[in-house]
């Protein structure tokens, strides 16, 4: 092959490796609408600040849609703090706002809410079982695994396993270092760091075990990258403008990723390391969702070709969210996975948890094929304090996907042309006392369950 000719195809085919088409997983710091909007559904329409959502950034129109939702991170979970509810809050999910939204290195492929990790702003509802300075993932059936530990955190800073800390943003680069930011200002190795500072663990301090998440880290190892000031300058650098044209107030770093454009930075507090680009947003009411790169000093980030920001006003749209009069909040967690295909789900409206009978409930199902039909499905949950919903994997059986909770059959919903159904339940009998029901789909087309929720009777 002509020389000349032979370079092109190589740059075609990096152009090509490169132009890879990438999902977003994120969270938000305040309950906002999607683009969707639910399509008049309530609760399938508005992403909580204690959930997660996913979005495919393109050129054309797309919209965030629920992820993790707050009745499946109950469903999950269990009755962890052993008082007898599976649903300890009627709007708001275990630990409150997500804090982090992480994926490992190496991860590809089809994911559920359960292959992602997680960090809470609140121990509250875990028991003993998570710490808001934990990054982990929800199992299933009452078990959570770690990838990152509060006391590891605490150890890594020059403090002790005991140092109370609160993780607020986590990404980790391909060769195992770790990058992150704290919610609080904290002591590191004697120097006081506030929340808007990026704070690094190189690989070589990190030992990983099997699964992949972390066993140990070097005491002291941790790095400070950039202060807050210094993190201001990089997001003036790059132009960004809320959604009335002014300029941004950072604060609390809250979301962080390597930047898969790639390209390398060298942080201000060391100039002499060479470290992958990295994504980041913060919180506050001035962020309208905006997602910058460390790239060039300071840039607005691209995904598939869209800017996850603009230099003129940022609404929130590039994340696929509604922007009302006053536009959106911030970022609140961030991964950029493969690109993801939209994924069945149910929430319960108008909440979780009914106090008197008769009571009546919306269950809203999102994800599944349009103009189809999903089959729902419910199951009395257990009732004994400490216990949690039975899973079983449907994957051994052919092309069916997801993992079953709920056995009972009640019938089908006619899908819209969005993929969305509902069923409304009048529920009258003093005998769901004390009781809790989980609800489920499967969708019809794509051959697959959405994840359970739980609706809680006291």
């Amino acid at each position: 092959m002509h020389p000349l000719l032979l370079g092109l195809t190589t740059l075609v085919l990096a152009m090509g490796l490169n132009a890879q088409t990438k999902s977003l997983i994120f969270a938000m710091d305040g309950d906002e609408l999607t683009l969707r909007n639910g399509g008049g559904l309530a609760a399938t329409g508005e992403i909580q600040d204690d959930e997660a959502a996913l979005v495919t950034p393109s050129l054309s129109p797309y919209s965030a849609l629920p992820f993790l939702t707050i009745g499946a991170q109950w469903t999950w979970l269990g009755d962890a703090d052993n008082d007898g509810r599976y649903a300890d809050s009627s709007t708001s999910g275990p630990g409150g706002d997500t804090d982090v939204v992480f994926v490992k290195r190496g991860t590809q492929g089809r994911l559920s809410a359960r292959d992602v990790y997680f960090s809470k702003a609140s121990e509250t509802d875990f028991g003993s079982v998570v710490k808001d300075g934990d990054v982990f993932r929800y199992v299933g059936a009452g078990k959570i695994e770690k990838f990152l530990s509060e006391d590891q955190l605490g150890i890594a800073i020059g403090g002790s396993s005991t140092t109370d800390t609160d993780i607020d943003a986590l990404a980790q680069w391909s060769r195992g270092d770790l990058f992150f930011s704290f919610a609080d200002t904290e002591t590191v190795n004697n120097q006081s760091v506030n929340d808007g500072a990026l704070l690094y663990i190189p690989f070589d301090a990190i030992t990983y075990d099997a699964s992949g998440n972390v066993s140990a880290i070097k005491a002291g190892s941790a790095v400070l990258l950039a202060t807050e000031a210094e993190m201001k300058t990089i997001v003036a650098a790059s132009k960004v403008l809320t959604s009335v044209g002014g300029a941004p107030a950072y604060t609390e770093l809250s979301a962080l990723e390597i930047d898969p454009a790639g390209g390398t930075w060298n942080p201000p507090q060391d100039p002499k390391l060479s470290l992958p680009n990295l994504l980041f947003a913060w919180n506050g009411y001035s962020n309208d969702g905006a997602v910058l790169s460390t790239r060039g000093g300071g840039t607005i980030a691209m995904i598939n070709g869209v800017p996850l920001g603009s230099t003129v006003a940022t609404t929130g749209t590039q994340i696929g969210m509604l922007p009302d009069s006053t536009g959106l909040g911030g970022v609140n967690g961030l991964a950029v996975v493969d690109e993801q295909a939209e994924r069945p789900a149910v929430e319960v409206w108008a909440n979780y948890l009914v106090t008197s009978l008769p009571a009546w409930r919306r269950v809203e199902f999102s994800g599944g094929t349009p103009s189809s039909a999903v089959v729902v499905l419910l199951t009395l949950g257990p009732s004994a304090a400490g216990g949690a919903a039975p899973m079983t994997a449907l994957s051994p059986f052919g092309n069916l996907y997801g993992d079953l909770s709920s056995l009972l059959l009640l019938g089908a919903a006619p899908t819209n042309s969005q993929g969305l159904a509902h069923r409304d339940f009048l529920f009258v009998s003093p005998a769901l006392k004390g009781t809790n029901l989980i609800f489920q789909s499967f969708d019809l087309g794509k051959l697959e369950l959405s994840e359970p929720t739980t609706l809680q009777f006291l």
